[in-house]
């Protein structure tokens, strides 16, 4: 009898959430995760069953978890989260929590919006209610033409839409209640419109990391956005640190007051702040907030251009252990630039995917002195049903951007790896 094809794919196990409890000892002059671990620290990721109990903050499901939690060998001292959920679980881990209100106010989009307008850091206008027609229509004629559509109570790219101009009102709501499905969000959750600030010819975007000790800006890292794509979720496959675009570099001189009114917003004794902005009409508009390093090789190249690693800074804070201030003063960087980019396989060259022509790549990659960073996914499969995609998320640093653009090319060109958006959207959402 034929063999039959089975899909063996499924999620990672416990890879519903970015929270690590953490044991032994933090030295506070230590500057990397690395040096951390060498010097007593260990973390965990708490499993998904036990960080749901956590997360109820119920008295005997969270005994039930603690216990799970207990390890004879080294005390537990706190629990880290890297992305912006999970925050009443984190907070039973850390007793008096100091980012427990920064945390729970960059999840509630209208209070930080507010927030921030208070302080006199520009935001989108926007206005919140029920997803339905008339909502939709109240947008349009108080916004323009393409709001942008999230979550309330969200943060990060789920759920998020941009109203299309080409549909009608029923069929943008019934594409944006799929999304909405799709990203496992309650449709009752109430969704806050802004105006789309992308009618301007010189509109740019970036992010900023931005390290703070001693309510003071230690470090910002600064990315140019350079393929910021419109489909959902909005991945940018390529960024570079310091920006190049005139524009951008143009308007850089307004940045440090925006910081400032930001990190006044948010409040926070000490942490790591990722900021999404949005150069508009020439004013910089805060476009969200996590209380938490940017994702994925974001926080390499920060490191790499600093000398901070963030992560650590954001454990620390998160366990209430300060950093030694004068470890941060002497921070250098390795990188004068960097550049950042999430790379798949262009459509003609999709069923030529081997392992054995990637695991070449992965050679290279380990010994490229100025690679920061990297990730490689390759799936070999034969059964026609299946698209063999290969993705490759790599940084690298160099004396300069044009350099380190040079180099992600030399060393990604031979494998037919891509950033074109047009091709790749599939395998872009898809992952």
């Amino acid at each position: 009898m034929a063999a039959t094809a089975v899909d063996m794919t499924a999620p990672r196990p416990h890879s519903s959430g970015q929270v690590y409890a953490v044991y032994g000892h933090l030295d506070p002059t230590v500057l990397t995760l690395d040096e951390a671990f060498a010097r007593g620290l260990s973390w965990h990721q708490i499993p998904t069953d036990a960080l749901m109990a956590l997360d109820t903050g119920h008295p005997t499901l969270v005994r039930a978890a603690m216990q799970r939690l207990d390890r004879h060998d080294e005390p537990l001292i706190g629990a880290v989260g890297f992305d912006d959920w999970c925050n009443t679980a984190l907070s039973v881990l850390n007793p008096d929590w100091a980012l427990a209100p920064a945390r729970t106010l960059v999840t509630d989009k209208p209070s930080l919006y507010a927030r921030l307008r208070e302080h006199e850091a520009q935001v989108a206008q926007s206005l919140v209610g029920a997803v339905s027609t008339v909502f939709l229509r109240e947008a349009i004629d108080a916004l323009g033409p393409r709001p942008i559509l999230k979550p309330a109570t969200g943060a990060g790219s789920r759920g998020v839409y941009r109203y299309r101009d080409d549909l009608d009102l029923d069929a943008n709501l019934a594409l944006y209640q799929q999304i909405l499905r799709h990203g496992h969000i309650d449709s009752r959750t109430p969704i806050i419109a802004a105006a789309y600030l992308g009618d301007d010819d010189a509109a740019r975007e970036i992010s900023v990391d931005l390290v703070i000790h001693d309510h003071a800006m230690r470090a910002a890292t600064v990315h140019e956005k350079r393929t910021a794509t419109a489909v959902h979720p909005f991945v940018d496959n390529l960024m570079i640190s310091p920006p190049t675009d005139h524009v951008i570099t143009a308007a850089l001189d307004q940045l440090p007051m925006v910081l400032s009114r930001t990190a006044a917003a948010i409040d926070v004794p000490a942490g790591v702040l990722h900021i999404e902005l949005r150069l508009h009409h020439g004013r910089w508009h805060v476009l969200d907030v996590g209380v938490r390093p940017g994702m994925g090789l974001v926080a390499h190249s920060a490191h790499a251009r600093t000398g901070i690693d963030p992560r650590l800074a954001h454990l620390a804070a998160s366990i209430g252990t300060r950093l030694d201030p004068t470890a941060l003063r002497s921070a250098q960087g390795a990188h004068a630039a960097t550049a950042i980019m999430c790379c798949y396989v262009a459509d003609p060259h999709r069923r030529r995917v081997r392992l054995d022509r990637y695991s070449e790549l992965a050679t290279r990659l380990r010994e490229a002195e100025a690679v920061i960073g990297w990730h490689l996914n390759v799936a070999e499969v034969t059964d026609p049903m299946y698209r063999p995609d290969a993705g490759l998320s790599v940084g690298l640093g160099a004396p300069d951007t044009a350099t380190a653009l040079t180099r992600l090319r030399s060393l990604l060109d031979p494998y037919q790896l891509t950033t074109d958006t047009d091709s790749t959207t599939e395998s872009v959402v898809a992952q």
